[in-house]
């Protein structure tokens, strides 16, 4: 079951993908109509394409398959390879890699903003969107705690819970340590 980096950074990249990943990262294996069921806005065939697309390039596997009426309904999970990739190229301190899994993370931001900029219904003020950038002093426990503090706060929002709601995505990103500027 060996997984080629370019089909994770594509995965990566692709808005639906990722966020089928964070559902079932986060939720555990699911079923096409769980995953629909957290995010109503996802068109049926494009999920069942996604999911077809993961699978083969072995990013999801199938846990379980029930036969509901004339129909087979797979359960999805993370594929335990991408996982120990993840937790590989951390033991390996591969820096080439890193930048790669990085580069698609950007990329799938800039493609993200200039689709949203091309639009000629955007309204800079009312749709929710920006950046900013604020630096920090921190250990790196001291990080992991305001990661675990900031997905406590987002976790509820990962739902939708009204028509009104839009789907956003909010990236945060602790860039590598700047060791020119050590200001006291």
């Amino acid at each position: 079951m060996v997984m080629e980096l370019e089909s994770v950074m594509e995965c990566l990249g692709n808005p639906l993908k990722a966020r089928v990943m964070m559902m079932i990262n986060e939720h555990g294996p699911l079923t096409p109509k769980q995953i629909l069921s957290y995010d109503s806005k996802i068109p049926q065939a494009s999920l069942y394409r996604a999911l077809k697309s993961m699978e083969e390039n072995k990013i999801i596997i199938t846990v379980s398959e029930t036969k509901v009426r004339a129909v087979v309904e797979k359960r999805y999970s993370l594929n335990e390879e991408f996982k120990g990739g993840i937790d590989e190229m951390m033991m390996k301190n591969d820096g080439d890699t890193y930048f790669k899994l990085f580069m698609g993370f950007a990329f799938n931001l800039l493609r993200t903003f200039e689709e949203y900029t091309r639009r000629e219904d955007i309204d800079l003020r009312k749709d929710g969107s920006g950046f900013f950038a604020v630096p920090v002093y921190a250990t790196t426990e001291e990080l992991e705690e305001m990661y675990r503090k900031i997905l406590e706060i987002i976790r509820p929002a990962q739902v939708r819970k009204t028509e009104n709601q839009t789907l956003h995505t909010l990236a945060f990103i602790a860039t590598p340590p700047d060791l020119l500027r050590r200001e006291a």
